[in-house]
């Protein structure tokens, strides 16, 4: 497989690779709108948010102190990571949006080892950065335009890369 970038931002790379973004916005930094123009902006591509994965369970979320709640979590994110790297071994770009980091960020790791499918992992931080998250984008200053922009350099640039 080539993983050369062929003509601008892309996310796994030439000859009809995908790949997977996961997009975590903490704080309400506004992933929604640039998940969104990720989307429009990523063709051919799939926007999935983890949270629709937890709403088709029957018995919808769980309250997060019960027990219960960490497994149906783990089972969502796990389905997530899978139906995301479906669409990325088929050529397509994939932005996942998450209201919170994925606990199971290693099913999505996993996930791209299997397939060969890039990951790329970007947290939007209203605020500077700590220093122990080399993967957040301080979003205090951006529009949901700018930060489409920012977040498409970084894929070109292979910063926010977590792995194939």
């Amino acid at each position: 497989m080539n993983r050369t970038t062929e003509g601008g931002p892309e996310l796994g790379g030439g000859r009809g690779a995908g790949g997977v973004l996961v997009l975590v916005d903490p704080a309400g930094a506004g992933n929604s709108p640039v998940a969104e123009l990720l989307a429009r902006e990523l063709t051919p591509s799939v926007h999935l948010r983890t949270d629709d994965f937890l709403r088709v369970i029957h018995n919808g979320p769980l309250p997060p102190d019960l027990p219960e709640a960490v497994r149906q979590s783990a089972t969502a994110l796990a389905a997530a990571a899978q139906a995301a790297f479906a669409y990325a071994t088929r050529g397509y770009r994939v932005v996942v949006e998450a209201a919170a980091a994925p606990a199971a960020l290693d099913t999505f790791r996993r996930e791209s080892r299997t397939t060969g499918s890039a990951l790329h992992y970007v947290v939007l931080h209203p605020g500077p950065a700590p220093e122990d998250a080399p993967h957040a984008l301080d979003t205090t200053a951006l529009t949901p335009e700018t930060t489409t922009a920012a977040v498409l350099q970084a894929l070109t640039d292979r910063t926010h890369l977590l792995g194939w």
